[in-house]
């Protein structure tokens, strides 16, 4: 545990506790509220706010308003597949922090999926999607859909880091240019320069849902060049797993490349919450 110095406490409100996880953006920490005693976990965004990409970000604007701006929406939201942002700001060295509710015991969708049967893990696809088509209506796109940040917790599906991405730059010998989120996770077209949008959110969903099923992600990983490949050429072998057609079908679609049947995928997607 941190000893309480003006270091370890933020935004002169949240002693920090230990750390809970260290991704792209920055770090999380259980932390004390010491307003109301009640502990939280702290997200402290270590990338400068010009680097951030999200929705309601205009280039020509100042960065750490458009960002205040885009914690105070988040906020707003209120779902019970979503995690609850509670508060937000700038600590003392200019850095935003954003405070979540904090999920005690929670492991990563395909961790609690994985194992489980058939109607456990498309309850938990079915959360999933049913935060998202919440965050999409809503004009939020997540950017960085992967299994760390769809959380389970007493069975309860809690997505978080939505909204926010860092701008990366991608140096594969045949692709360049600004991308955002996480490789194996990412959508085909991603690679080809388009904003990722809700086709590239369902994408993700879609190689989670593989990697329940079957235990595997649909392609290598251990290579980025061949994995890259495979992302914008290598149609994913669903057939080998084993579902039902249904599931199969949905599957397939869920995991379309760039251009291909992109109105059904979506069509499929309000079916499937529709049927939930």
């Amino acid at each position: 545990m941190l000893s309480e110095t003006p270091l370890d406490v933020v935004g002169e409100r949240y002693r920090l506790l230990d750390l809970l996880g260290r991704g792209g953006m920055g770090a999380v920490y259980r932390a004390a509220d010491r307003l109301t005693g009640h502990l939280v976990a702290l997200k402290q965004v270590m990338t400068p706010p010009e680097q951030l990409q999200f929705a309601s970000r205009d280039m020509d604007s100042d960065p750490r308003v458009a960002l205040a701006q885009e914690f105070q929406m988040l906020a707003s939201l209120r779902h019970p597949n979503i995690i609850e942002v509670l508060d937000y700001g700038f600590d003392d060295s200019g850095r935003p922090y954003f405070t979540m509710t904090l999920l005690e015991g929670a492991r990563t969708i395909v961790e609690a999926g994985q194992g489980q049967s058939l109607m456990a893990q498309v309850d938990l696809l079915l959360q999933t999607l049913q935060a998202l088509a919440y965050l999409h209506r809503r004009g939020v796109v997540h950017r960085d859909l992967k299994p760390a940040n769809v959380l389970v917790a007493g069975g309860r599906v809690k997505a978080l880091d939505f909204g926010l991405s860092v701008a990366s730059t991608q140096t594969h010998e045949d692709i360049s240019g600004e991308l955002s989120g996480t490789i194996p996770y990412m959508a085909p077209e991603l690679f080809q320069g388009k904003r990722g949008g809700v086709g590239a959110d369902l994408y993700a969903v879609g190689v989670m849902a593989y990697e329940i099923f079957s235990g595997q992600h649909p392609f290598r990983t251990d290579n980025l060049a061949q994995l890259i490949a495979d992302i914008l050429s290598t149609p994913a072998d669903v057939w080998k797993i084993g579902l039902n057609a249904a599931l199969e079908k949905v599957l397939e679609r869920l995991l379309a490349k760039a251009g291909q049947i992109a109105t059904r995928i979506r069509r499929d997607h309000h079916r499937v919450m529709r049927s939930g």
